[in-house]
């Protein structure tokens, strides 16, 4: 398995992305790009990316969105973030970084925030997508979520939680949190939501979620599923918190697996 770490400039915007490539990488298989939460990083997912990599034979990309590890700060004013940053991760980034590295419809694979712009990129440019699995989606504000970011804001506050975050996050710490808090703790953003745009969804998409999410209720997933036009798989699943491919990874490798069509060429 070879493993790239490198950045690339979009918008003007550098950001770091590591591609990762297995050993028996499949000649023609579409690239996985993995999108991070609200405080991720590419080494927040841990080893999850490489698994994924080995069990499908496809290459992975994994980036740092602005503001996020060793991409470049959040520009000047842009905390908190607009109502609609999401459509600027999906139009801008998301989309910018596929065309500076020639993707050609790839697979996302996204984690809360990231899980929300990747139904946002498939919603908004619907033919460049082949496939997603979607991990603990956001499509509309409700008051567990509000509760959750109260409750890690006093955390963050309280403890040393910052000093962990800094391992990740760097100079930037305090910036990538208030990113976080104060967007979704603005009184405008309660009424955000994204639910007329999964209509224009039309690739295949894996809904995850886990049944003890302190962050969302499974009303995400059915609201998702409900409203996409292409064929949608629902995955809930029991002792599982915000983070699936953490608590359950062997679970989420398998529903991947069955999702791209995979699972019976590997087990073949």
């Amino acid at each position: 398995m070879s493993n790239e770490n490198f950045y690339a400039t979009v918008d003007g915007v550098s950001l770091s992305c590591q591609r990762i490539i297995p050993t028996d990488a499949r000649p023609d298989a579409p690239t996985i790009i993995f999108l991070h939460e609200a405080l991720g990083t590419i080494r927040m997912w841990r080893d999850f990316p490489a698994k994924l990599a080995t069990a499908t034979r496809h290459p992975v990309i994994v980036y740092e969105r602005r503001g996020h590890g060793r991409s470049d700060p959040h520009a000047d004013g842009d905390i908190p973030r607009a109502i609609d940053f999401h459509n600027t991760e999906s139009d801008v980034y998301l989309h910018g970084l596929i065309t500076e590295l020639g993707l050609v419809r790839p697979i996302l694979f996204g984690h809360s925030d990231g899980a929300t712009i990747a139904l946002k990129y498939a919603a908004r440019f619907p033919k460049n997508v082949r496939a997603v699995i979607s991990e603990a989606a956001h499509v509309f504000v409700e008051d567990v979520t509000v509760s959750g970011i109260n409750d890690a804001a006093s955390i963050y506050a309280n403890t040393d939680w910052k000093t962990k975050l800094q391992r990740h996050h760097f100079a930037q710490t305090d910036e990538v949190f208030r990113a976080w808090v104060d967007t979704w703790r603005q009184p405008a953003f309660r009424d955000w939501n994204m639910v007329d745009e999964l209509t224009n969804i039309t690739c295949p998409l894996l809904v995850i979620q886990g049944d003890d999410d302190q962050f969302g209720s499974d009303d995400q997933v059915h609201t998702i599923c409900a409203n996409v036009s292409g064929p949608v798989t629902k995955m809930l699943i029991k002792e599982c918190g915000h983070i699936p491919h953490f608590d359950q990874p062997d679970q989420i490798i398998a529903a991947t697996l069955k999702h791209l069509g995979l699972d019976e060429l590997t087990t073949a």
